[in-house]
């Protein structure tokens, strides 16, 4: 609830209009791991405002220290990862498998930091490798919009239509070997693929 009303707040004053296609939410398991392309902090805003389930988020360690936003990140129930610790990031991996246990999903940003130019940079394994170790299904979205809302660097948010476009849902391989989490990766990039050039090519807004 204190994340939605965040979020929601966020969004309004920066007078952002928001749409939402959820064409699969029939689809949607009560509890699941989202993964979105990542251009502008706003994409906190954005995802925690078109879920209609309770989130917490996954996020690299160094966003603790970035003032105000580490603060919020903390309050909203973000969990920290520190992949240069191996005890730390075991430690983070098993709260989120709690967390889902707990019937709350998670939203993890696989690019692993934001897109200057809003092309998508290759996905990291996490939110695949908790996906396949939890068996909970994989939820991709597009967000379009919030480059140019509030780009990477900026501090001052400009008037811009958010449109947030939900793919069907992934199912975890049942095994876990490397070959299987790869194609898994790789399916997860694509349908976040295929849902950005959706949106280039029906938006006639900037991303």
């Amino acid at each position: 609830m204190q994340l939605a009303v965040w979020a929601s707040c966020c969004c309004c004053k920066g007078e952002v209009p928001s749409t939402v296609a959820r064409a699969y939410a029939d689809q949607w398991p009560s509890t699941a791991i989202f993964i979105a392309n990542h251009c502008s902090q706003l994409d906190i805003n954005a995802s925690a405002a078109s879920i209609p389930h309770p989130i917490v988020y996954l996020s690299k360690a160094s966003v603790r220290k970035v003032p105000i936003l580490g603060l919020l990140n903390e309050r909203v129930g973000t969990v920290f990862i520190d992949r240069s610790n191996p005890t730390a990031a075991k430690q983070s991996v098993d709260r989120l498998l709690e967390t889902l246990n707990r019937g709350i999903s998670v939203i993890v940003y696989p690019e692993g930091t934001r897109s200057k130019d809003g092309e998508l940079l290759p996905f990291k394994k996490g939110a695949f490798h908790l996906a396949a170790k939890s068996q909970a299904a994989i939820i991709p979205l597009h967000i379009h919009g919030t480059r140019t809302a509030l780009p990477k660097g900026g501090l001052l948010m400009r008037k811009n239509p958010i449109h947030i476009r939900f793919g069907k849902p992934l199912l975890p391989p049942t095994a876990e070997d490397a070959g299987a989490l790869q194609a898994f990766v790789a399916e997860g990039q694509q349908s976040v693929a295929r849902m950005k050039a959706w949106h280039a090519a029906h938006i006639k807004t900037p991303d």
